[in-house]
């Protein structure tokens, strides 16, 4: 006969929900800080022939492996989170561990609750010997460990957190190494003043939280540009202080599924065991570059704490099992904005626009998901029409907004300054979905050739060369390469190529000052889009029709202006420009292209 054993355990903080989920969402911190024997653990997705996914873990305790199946873990964002552990064999044959959180007069009231099944002797005399209550104590202190440290590292100031140098290690070998690393840092063009903040962070933050670093997650937390915490990273990398790795991320667990050191050995396509899905890697979307630190500074965990950390999806706002036929509510009010609607097994999507106000019912069929009338305000309204049980999943699509895609990283100026090794494999190619182009190019270019001689004239435009890439750098850019007196550069984005041929514009005058015949007009050509990315020439390269439209733009362009796209355009600083402006707008057919371009010129002609 099946025995069980529930314990129910308290505690409240003076904070609001939002700050107290913060902390419980993250498993992974919270069980490596209670150290109850389980963790750290391995786990192995298991495909059934129904097409689920059965997750087997184990974990040696003393002269005993335990084997388990590991639930997916369910929870409502700000509400509560659940997990099941069904044992194949041990003293018990399940543990269920939950948390929910209630607003109560003064702060958030954390109610913990812990449940063991079992029909052996063994479990009947751990049971009577307190085991389990010994086992379940140390996670509520946990979190109460964890939330002091978090409100502390929220409590500092960011400049007594720069200044104070916390100890690295007792090794003085080490605490030499790390100064001296973090001094290279500071003394190249990437450090950006956040070299000594960078090394307090890997000193004094927990192991676990150390595993998977995303810089533009942190530049949020540290308030700072995200463009200066990247350039930090790449040099701490170069340094040897950081290690970084590609990391092809599942579509739909958003799990990284392939990790690679370095672009060429990255696959072409992925299988995801959790998912049970076939997936091609995505530059725009689904390539991450991610960091940890150098082992010589911190040992990491092998294992996981906790496979499914709602921390560490953040983006999934509610993940709920539901059995056949069976319709579920909870509370929970979403913000406007964008969702994806799914369940955790393969099958069906689909997405929606909520305006913030009522959510559809989600419905689950065999194959497909399917949103339907609105449910109770503030309300999650689910049903499961399958004859399967099935988990339910609602997530942003905004999930990428802190992920370091390799679209966005190898435009930058200190991955290509920092990072040649890193180059795609000779034949391969990847689309790059967004991606602002500069191609500038000399007015008259012959004429001075011929009126202040070769020599004369090629050091002039080496010259140019290096205005041009000193201003290009200052706004994040790349010089891609240059051809005869052009330049090709890219960017991340359109408002940071317009910046850059203003700042062109605007100083080429200074640059002239007291050249006489040698003065020169540059014209520059702008646009965004999509285009491929190639190893070309031992350094990554640009094609495609994005590519061969910024160079017919400067063609179009006179001396002193700046031809640009109606993707240009649509950037605000450019929107900002043109409305001051007055600027009037062109139509004309360009080489190459089959149908007239609208283009607009900026400058003083």
């Amino acid at each position: 006969m099946t025995r069980q054993k529930a314990i129910i355990l308290e505690t409240h903080f003076d904070r609001d929900i939002d700050q107290v989920w913060a902390v419980l969402a993250d498993t992974q911190r919270l069980n490596q800080v209670a150290g109850t024997g389980f963790a750290p653990y391995v786990a192995e997705d298991v495909l059934q022939p129904d097409g689920s996914v059965i997750r087997h873990a184990r974990k040696k305790i003393g002269p005993i492996t335990l084997r388990w199946r590991e639930s997916f873990g369910e929870w409502v964002e700000g509400r509560f989170c659940r997990h099941v552990r069904l044992f194949d064999n041990g003293p018990f044959e399940e543990l269920t561990a939950s948390f929910r959180l209630e607003p109560d007069n003064t702060g958030t009231r954390v109610i913990c609750e812990f449940l063991a099944r079992w029909s052996s002797p063994l479990g009947d005399i751990l049971a009577a010997s307190g085991l389990f209550k010994l086992m379940t104590a140390p996670v509520v202190k946990a979190i109460e460990t964890i939330m002091a440290e978090h409100i502390a590292e929220r409590d500092v100031s960011p400049v007594h957190s720069e200044k104070r140098l916390a100890r690295a290690a007792d090794d003085a070998s080490t605490e030499r190494r790390l100064e001296d690393v973090v001094a290279r840092i500071e003394a190249g063009p990437y450090a950006h003043d956040l070299a000594l903040r960078l090394r307090n962070f890997l000193v004094t933050t927990n192991p676990i939280r150390l595993k998977h670093l995303r810089p533009l997650e942190l530049a949020e937390v540290w308030d700072v540009p995200p463009d200066h915490v990247v350039d930090l990273f790449i040099a701490a990398q170069r340094e040897g202080l950081l290690t970084m790795r590609w990391e092809i991320m599942c579509p739909r667990c958003r799990g990284g599924k392939s990790k690679s050191l370095l672009l060429s050995d990255m696959p072409r396509a992925v299988h995801c065991e959790s998912c049970n899905i076939d997936f091609e890697r995505d530059f725009t979307n689904n390539v991450e570059l991610v960091f940890s630190p150098s082992r010589w500074l911190k040992g990491l965990p092998d294992g996981d704490f906790c496979l499914m950390s709602p921390a560490s999806t953040p983006h999934v706002k509610l993940q709920c099992d539901l059995g056949p036929g069976e319709t579920r509510q909870e509370a929970l009010s979403l913000p406007a904005g964008r969702y994806r609607l799914r369940t955790l097994e393969v099958g069906g999507e689909c997405e929606v626009n909520h305006d913030g106000g009522r959510m559809g019912e989600i419905k689950v069929t065999k194959a497909d998901v399917a949103s339907g009338d609105p449910a109770p305000p503030g309300q999650v309204r689910m049903t499961n029409l399958d004859h399967r049980k099935r988990c339910v999943v609602i997530e942003s699509t905004a999930w990428s907004a802190g992920a370091l895609t390799g679209e966005k990283v190898i435009g930058m100026r200190a991955f290509r300054d920092l990072c040649p090794e890193q180059l795609l494999r000779p034949g391969d190619d990847v689309e790059i979905g967004r991606v602002a182009i500069f191609f500038s190019d000399l007015k008259g270019s012959t004429a001075l050739y011929e009126s202040i001689g070769d020599s004369r004239a090629f050091a002039l435009v080496r010259e140019h060369f290096a205005f041009l890439e000193e201003r290009v750098s200052r706004h994040g850019g790349v010089v891609v390469k240059t051809i005869g007196d052009a330049v090709m550069a890219v960017f991340a984005d359109g408002d940071a190529a317009m910046s850059t041929s203003m700042d062109i514009q605007g100083e080429v005058a200074a640059f002239n000052e007291g050249r006489g015949e040698e003065a020169i007009e540059i014209k520059i050509g702008l646009h965004e889009g999509s285009c491929i990315a190639i190893t070309n020439d031992g350094s990554l390269d640009y094609f495609g029709g994005t590519v061969n439209l910024a160079a017919r733009l400067q063609s179009e362009a006179r001396g002193g202006e700046i031809v640009l796209s109606e993707d240009i355009a649509a950037n605000p600083l450019a929107r900002r420009l043109l409305k001051d402006s007055g600027v009037k707008w062109e139509t004309g057919m360009l080489a190459g292209f089959a149908m007239p371009i609208p283009f607009a010129r900026f400058g003083p002609n």
